[in-house]
């Protein structure tokens, strides 16, 4: 009984380790994403500028920052405090 209940505790901690690892990697990797389609369209602006169909001012070419995307510092805070939380549970 007493060594059901170990592997029980073990699993529940690697968990939340795997899930804080997950949150992690997804944060990271819609921080990608959404900074790869905001240089893209940016540059599309751009390019229609120097084709000659725009006037005025040369438009920024801009990469969303971190915090531009509400969900990716929240999957980083949440997959750090996961991995914490599994770390000091044993």
């Amino acid at each position: 009984m007493e060594n059901q209940l170990k592997l029980i505790r073990k699993a529940n901690m690697n968990f939340y380790k795997t899930t804080g690892f997950v949150f992690i990697v997804m944060s990271g990797f819609i921080y990608t994403l959404e900074r790869g389609f905001s240089l893209i369209s940016s540059s599309i602006i751009q390019a229609g500028f120097f084709s000659g169909t725009m006037t005025g001012e040369i438009p920024e070419v801009e990469a969303s920052s971190f915090f531009n995307n509400f969900f990716v510092p929240l999957f980083l805070v949440i997959g750090v405090a996961l991995i914490i939380y599994g770390v000091k549970k044993k």
